[in-house]
């Protein structure tokens, strides 16, 4: 299965480490999309049989195999991306990123793999406007010609600076300059094209949700018990909040929240800020042997590369394939954007407090996304490797790194006033998450009123709640993944305590032995819980 999903995507090949098709883009021409449909078809039956195997992990690893083909079909037959969500596309061209992140080649080998996917993103587009509908999603426009802002940055003197950095001035001028006409060709479809008539509406639907609550993330709940769940949390956290606002001598939560925002790193320290903050995070999991560091890890804490700033408003983790010899990840820290002064350079400072820098690192860094994801680059089968691909995996994921912001509370390195209260504050985030994706996607809930509604509960500023709302319109079931994920990861534990006892480091070890796949399915495979009623399916 891997093998025909690498050779019908290249760009997938490259993200986990691989060279091979490293100079092409896929194809979604009809014909193509056709071929794509027709083999995660045959893959899906291929697999569904081996739900019943009566080794355990096998059948695991053929459900790990299932969830990859479901989120495809998802994605093609349910969401329709390909008429659907302009990003389908784009984000198909930040497959230049790993060719100039990462060392995949020789520096010549790069430069002529960049040169072919270059000059194959005109292709794309084409195909691009030929399949996107009119009357698709304003907030899904608007979020594309974000991203082409960015695209334009990294396919013009990114990959220009690359070739000349690498002794290679000029190579990649022609091809660039191609692909960047390409691109504003493009934005000026979205523009000119499709905003005009675009919708407001931007949900998915309730069946997008269904198929994701029971493929994706292995859930009983309802829809509607989600969405009580998310605002019983947003209330019990603001009640927490108020008392810790009281222990830090304000009268309430929010002026609180405000006086720490206003304490932060200067711009040209913030990047180091939040190194210093990593590095103290990675001390603290060695010292109290909370989880068992993965051999090889490294980490890079960089500012994030100017053309994903408009999608990566805060911070964001970057992690390297499991065929990547070298298991290097890179935290991006978003800084300001330039030209900023006086009360708008300080509105953004705000979003990098100082009470939150630890947090931030424990949920990105130590022992969150990269310890995680590296973990699982290691794991003992090939379908746990992989279990989080295409952009899956999010209720482990996600669920993991939030997890790990109260644990590392009660290991002692989370535990100032200060820093509990920003915790707090960024659960009423998460809580928001899964309450407007629910709404949101069912239709209950507007744009406007999710970007009001984040704006008013979390603190957040209006242009970072817009960001913030048009990616979860764009990516259903997402925004729910980190507070349900931990909620998922809390439950697995005791019921671990319970059945096996055994020091917290030893489950987390056996826990992040299984990759990316959901908290249900790894207690199944614990052989703690029987199987989810997704993984009964046998015909």
């Amino acid at each position: 299965m891997l093998d025909d999903l690498l050779a019908d995507n290249p760009v997938l090949a490259t993200g986990l480490g691989l060279t091979t098709g490293a100079g092409r883009l896929p194809s979604w021409s009809p014909p193509a999309l056709a071929r794509r449909l027709g083999m995660l078809r045959s893959h899906e039956q291929a697999l569904l049989p081996l739900l019943d195997d009566p080794r355990r992990a096998t059948a695991v690893d053929a459900f790990a195999g299932l969830q990859i083909v479901r989120r495809h079909l998802r994605d093609l037959e349910l969401c329709r991306v390909q008429h659907r969500r302009p990003a389908a596309y784009l984000d198909v061209l930040f497959g230049l990123l790993p060719l100039l992140m990462r060392e995949l080649g020789a520096p010549a080998e790069r430069v002529e793999a960049l040169a072919g996917r270059l000059r194959a993103a005109p292709g794309l587009l084409e195909e691009a406007r030929g399949n996107l509908e009119p009357g698709l999603p304003a907030a899904l426009v608007a979020a594309g010609m974000d991203q082409v802002d960015g695209l334009l940055e990294l396919a013009g003197p990114t990959v220009r600076a690359f070739a000349a950095g690498t002794g290679h001035e000029g190579a990649l001028d022609s091809a660039s300059q191609a692909a960047c006409t390409a691109l504003i060709a493009f934005r000026r479809h979205l523009r000119d094209g499709l905003l005009p008539g675009a919708a407001a509406e931007c949900g998915a639907g309730r069946a997008v949700l269904e198929d994701i609550l029971r493929w994706e993330h292995v859930l009983d709940d309802t829809l509607e018990e989600l969405a009580r769940y998310g605002r019983e949390v947003l209330a019990a956290t603001k009640d927490a909040m108020e008392e810790v606002a009281a222990e830090l001598g304000h009268g309430d939560a929010a002026a609180a929240v405000a006086e720490l925002q206003s304490d932060h790193p200067a711009p040209d320290d913030l990047v180091a800020a939040y190194r210093r903050a990593v590095e103290a995070a990675r001390a603290h999991v060695v010292d109290r042997g909370i989880v068992t560091m993965p051999a090889g890890e490294e980490l890079t804490v960089m500012a994030t590369p100017t053309f994903l700033r408009t999608m990566l408003p805060f911070a964001a983790y970057d992690q390297p394939g499991p065929y990547a010899a070298r298991q290097l990840g890179f935290y991006y820290v978003t800084p300001p954007r330039d030209g900023l002064l006086g009360p708008e350079l300080e509105a953004a400072l705000r979003s990098h407090p100082r009470a939150s820098l630890a947090m931030t690192g424990v949920h990105e860094a130590y022992p969150g996304h990269h310890l995680q994801l590296v973990s699982a680059n290691r794991a003992t089968t090939l379908a746990r490797r992989i279990a989080h691909i295409p952009n899956g995996g999010n209720i482990l994921v996600e669920g993991w790194a939030f997890y790990c912001e109260e644990l590392m509370e009660r290991q002692g390195f989370l535990a100032a006033p200060a820093v509990r209260l920003m915790r707090l504050n960024d659960q009423v985030w998460r809580a928001c998450r899964v309450v407007i994706d629910v709404e949101l996607h069912l239709g209950s809930m507007d744009l406007p009123a999710a970007v009001d509604y984040l704006c008013a509960e979390a603190h957040m500023n209006r242009h970072e709640a817009e960001l913030e709302c048009r990616r979860y319109a764009g990516e259903p079931g997402q925004a729910m993944s980190y507070l349900l994920g931990k909620r998922e990861v809390q439950r697995l534990a005791a019921l671990h305590s319970r059945r096996r006892g055994g020091s917290l480091r030893v489950f987390h070890d056996e826990l992040l032995s299984w990759g990316g796949l959901p908290p249900a399915v790894i207690a199944w495979g614990m052989g703690l819980a029987p199987p989810p009623p997704a993984a009964r399916v046998s015909s």
